[in-house]
């Protein structure tokens, strides 16, 4: 009688666990897309390398506008300012299937980057040609 039971409460404890898992993987299977449609304020201390020479850029500010997103694809402008002269550029982007990592392109460069929380995300941005640019770019999102 004593097995009977025992075995009874195995067999409960496996539909516990068994139950605990679904539910766990289907948390991590339905992880919400990050919002990123807004206004973006940031810093971007950067190297500009052109004919042999380097300038490092402590403070340097970026505002980056998110106009449009869907799942995991989204675009936007990026304003910033580049020997005295505020500059707009269009970019892509996308986030990653784990939902933390995004990338965005643009007509000179690349950026690759990390959403901290959901007002927050740091990005490297890369760029070729003359000059050739390194940037480290932490942006913060505008409250309205």
């Amino acid at each position: 009688m004593l097995a009977i039971i025992k075995g009874d409460a195995m067999r409960s404890m496996r539909r516990i666990w068994l139950i605990f898992l679904i539910i766990l993987i289907t948390g991590i299977c339905a992880a919400q897309v990050p919002d990123l449609v807004g206004y973006w304020a940031g810093s971007a201390p950067a190297y500009f390398i052109e004919d042999g020479a380097h300038d490092l850029v402590e403070d340097d500010r970026i505002v980056l506008a998110v106009v449009e997103q869907t799942d995991r694809l989204f675009t936007g402008n990026i304003t910033f300012m580049r020997d005295g002269e505020e500059v707009v550029e269009a970019f892509a982007g996308a986030i990653s299937a784990d939902n933390k990592t995004l990338y965005i392109a643009e007509s000179n460069g690349y950026g690759f980057g990390t959403i901290i929380s959901e007002n927050e995300f740091e990005m490297v941005y890369l760029e070729h040609g003359t000059p050739a640019i390194a940037a480290i770019d932490q942006f913060h999102r505008i409250k309205a």
